[in-house]
């Protein structure tokens, strides 16, 4: 529910919560939406628990590339469920491609991120056939402030200077994997970060199944030829963390290695990306998890000439 301010609080030195109400349009539960403000701020109420201080920010990208549009979308666009209608069939639905999906895939992350979408606007114009979640580095609740967070410490690379872009479920539509749609993706995902000035780009990727062991060459191969460097290096949550013995590096085969990476690690090792120690499961998506680390000046020197202009 939300409660319209009708009056104007007086402003006392000292007295930061009144100074940012003075601004706001409304209040709804947890969070204080604040009209024309520049970045999204938190702020620490007496229960020591941080507050997420929303704004209407306008991202301006949406172009189109034959049938399909691309464009940015908040959580409170319609367009989202059908977003995370995709996300559900893409990671848990996957194997049943012609039946119809339902359900979603969601979490409490959603609300506070940008959602980039591929439509194919011949089919109609909210049929999502990728999507990737989008989410700056601001604080928003009182354990976590990006979802990569919950499972590698990424203490390192916060304390490097420079704006970090979390992009994560990033999927798409079964019927759509010719390349089209990724390049779409990170078209739009080069715009975005020129847009908002993003320095750093992070996000788990994963290898789909429960058991390390099956994946020791893989992980050996990333870990011996694309591990980051140490001051921006990631470690896995402790009660996360898989334990896996390395392969020698004799016997790892280059090329025959990379082939076994799951497309989205590849794409991101084209572009330069660096993946932190270790791996972790995720025991929701059934998955081992690496944290993937990349410079945006990698993906924008690649996808400049199809970043659009903003």
């Amino acid at each position: 529910m939300q409660y319209p301010i009708k009056k104007k609080i007086k402003i006392y030195r000292g007295n930061s919560l009144k100074k940012f109400l003075l601004k706001a349009s409304y209040i709804a539960k947890n969070v204080i939406y604040i009209k024309n403000f520049s970045s999204n701020k938190v702020l620490k109420t007496s229960n020591k628990d941080p507050v997420l201080l929303a704004y209407p920010e306008k991202i301006d990208i949406d172009f189109k590339a034959d049938e399909f549009r691309v464009l940015v979308i908040k959580s409170d666009n319609s367009l989202i469920r059908n977003a995370q209608k995709l996300r559900y069939q893409n990671f848990f639905n996957d194997k049943k491609k012609n039946k119809k999906v339902s359900k979603i895939e969601s979490d409490e992350f959603d609300k506070f991120c940008d959602h980039l979408l591929v439509i194919d606007t011949s089919v109609s114009e909210s049929y999502v056939v990728g999507t990737y979640r989008l989410l700056l580095n601001t604080p928003f609740n009182s354990k976590s402030e990006l979802y990569t967070s919950t499972e590698f410490d990424l203490e390192k690379l916060k304390k490097q200077k420079g704006r970090i872009l979390e992009a994560g479920r990033s999927c798409v539509h079964p019927n759509y994997r010719d390349g089209r749609i990724i390049r779409l993706l990170w078209k739009g995902l080069a715009s975005y970060i020129k847009l908002k000035k993003v320095d750093f780009i992070i996000g788990c990727a994963s290898f789909s199944g429960m058991k390390v062991k099956d994946f020791r060459t893989e992980l050996s191969y990333l870990h011996y030829y694309h591990l980051a460097p140490k001051k921006y290096d990631s470690i896995p949550i402790a009660d996360k963390k898989v334990t896996f013995r390395l392969k020698e590096k004799k016997k790892i085969n280059k090329l025959s290695s990379f082939k076994l990476l799951p497309p989205l690690i590849k794409a991101y090792l084209r572009v330069g990306a660096w993946v932190g120690s270790g791996a972790v499961l995720d025991k929701k998506f059934k998955t081992i998890d690496v944290c993937i680390i990349l410079k945006s000046k990698n993906i924008l020197n690649k996808y400049l000439n199809l970043a659009v202009k903003n």
